[in-house]
């Protein structure tokens, strides 16, 4: 299962529009990066299936909200996912 490495999971995001890039690791075939401001997270991004490893997000928060974060993986034919959290 893919984490994410930047930004740094905890920290502060640098503005609206920020990267996302995740660590690949053995066994996933797709990601999809869900980002909102509930824990239950997709209200600001969802970016469908993708092979890429990074997402550059645009429209963000900074106005000090907690954004969510999950990062699926899609591994064996099943969508697994770690969760993380930043301050704006």
């Amino acid at each position: 299962m893919a984490v994410l490495i930047t930004p740094t999971p905890g920290s502060t995001l640098g503005g609206s529009s920020v990267a996302f890039t995740w660590s690949p690791r053995a066994g996933p075939t797709q990601y999809k990066l869900w980002l909102g401001t509930t824990p239950d997270p997709a209200n600001l991004y969802s970016s469908g299936a993708t092979t890429a490893t990074t997402e550059t997000v645009s429209g963000l928060p900074t106005t000090g909200a907690t954004v969510y974060a999950r990062l699926y993986s899609y591994v064996n034919g099943v969508w697994v996912c770690n969760s993380y959290s930043y301050k704006t």
